[in-house]
């Protein structure tokens, strides 16, 4: 599997490294290590943005 996202990234260009990210870690995604080989950067895992709302009576 690791071997089509290579050729999707690398040869076909189909595939970008934001793309790459959002499956690192999922059963049938890559690892860390494979998207490492893949795009040749370190994965750095996204980081999550929380929103708060305030209510005032």
């Amino acid at each position: 599997m690791v071997q089509i996202y290579t050729w999707a990234y690398q040869d076909w260009k189909t595939i970008s490294k934001e793309t790459l990210a959002t499956i690192v870690g999922l059963p049938d995604g890559i690892t860390a290590d494979d998207y490492k080989a893949i795009t040749g950067e370190a994965y750095v895992a996204p980081t999550t943005q929380t929103t708060t709302t305030s209510t005032t009576n």
